[in-house]
């Protein structure tokens, strides 16, 4: 199965590690290229993650490096297709089989990403059932279960309550998970007029669990200013495989205006994990990445790495 391959390309042995990590630049991901067409761009950038042997403490300890530009560590991709506007909002990576796959949320575009910097499109997701309206799919996490790629959304509404399942070739189906994330509200205990923000989601092969780590969570109705700079959460949930059984975990210290955009489960130390928490508020936007194992303990505290907003991270 292609999960638990993925988890199983490193051993325990490994201390060094490639990250890929890809931009959601909103509005600002508009350009205009030399020939005077508009397009829609984001940033790849590679980075090296260091691991370190356990300390006294028995916990692992983790080091991060960035890749400059000149020696590869920086990629433009440029896509040509919008919606509204906008395009190129990528908010996911994922390794499918030797795929490296990203998910633009604003066009429902799934496109592999070739040579560094070259956008293939496999496949538009569109929002809801797929039936529903031309509005493409509002993708914030994907992961592997079994052969097959689960791509879902934020679950604040009910056509982001779908979730779309790729087979290898790119076929596709969609799915209602609304019972799904009702429970994972239930069990964040936000209330009837509360909701979630999911951003981030793996299923853990061995484990046979979903865990998600929401980027926010509120007991009260949406409003836009306390959302920026309130709502974040620290909160990992963690699911049996057809979520009759959830809890939730703390993960380190709570900063209300980060919230967690993306994770990977770490190959070779399947209780260890590496992911990015954004912040927006207003017309700011930072990046910072961090480091946690399933016991809740952090491995490494925040770490900024950007003042743009990166959502999606994989390891390479």
């Amino acid at each position: 199965m292609r999960d638990t391959r993925r988890l199983e390309r490193y051993d325990s042995s490994v201390n060094q590690y490639t990250l890929a990590i890809i931009t959601d630049e909103d509005h600002a991901s508009q350009v205009e290229l030399d020939d005077g067409q508009v397009a829609w761009s984001s940033t790849l950038r590679y980075d090296r993650l260091f691991r370190h042997a356990p300390d006294a403490s028995g916990q692992a300890r983790f080091g991060f490096e960035e890749i400059p530009a000149e020696q590869g560590g920086e990629h433009q991709l440029i896509s040509l297709v919008s919606e509204g506007g906008r395009g190129a909002e990528f908010s996911e990576l994922v390794l499918f089989g030797s795929r490296l796959v990203t998910f633009d949320d604003r066009t429902g575009l799934v496109c592999e990403i070739r040579d560094e910097n070259k956008l293939i499109p496999r496949q538009i997701l569109m929002t809801g059932s797929g039936d529903e309206r031309f509005k493409g799919f509002k993708s914030e996490w994907a992961t592997l279960y079994g052969d097959q790629l689960v791509i879902g959304s934020h679950g604040k509404k009910p056509e982001e309550e779908w979730v779309k399942i790729l087979e290898g070739d790119y076929g596709l189906a969609s799915v209602d998970w609304s019972e799904r994330y009702q429970r994972m509200r239930e069990a964040l205990g936000v209330g009837d007029h509360g909701y979630v923000i999911h951003e981030a989601a793996e299923w853990h092969p061995y484990r046979r669990e979903w865990l998600f780590f929401p980027r926010k969570v509120s007991s009260q109705p949406f409003d836009e200013a306390i959302d920026e700079t309130e709502c974040g959460s620290n909160l990992l949930v963690i699911a049996n495989e057809d979520f009759s059984d959830i809890r939730t975990l703390t993960v380190g210290t709570c900063y209300p205006d980060r919230g967690v955009s993306s994770f990977k489960i770490l190959p070779g130390h399947p209780n260890e994990c590496v992911a990015l928490k954004s912040v927006e508020v207003g017309e700011r936007t930072e990046s910072y990445l961090f480091c946690f194992n399933l016991d809740g303990e952090v491995l490494q505290e925040d770490l900024f790495i950007g003042d743009y907003k990166c959502e999606g991270v994989e390891i390479l």
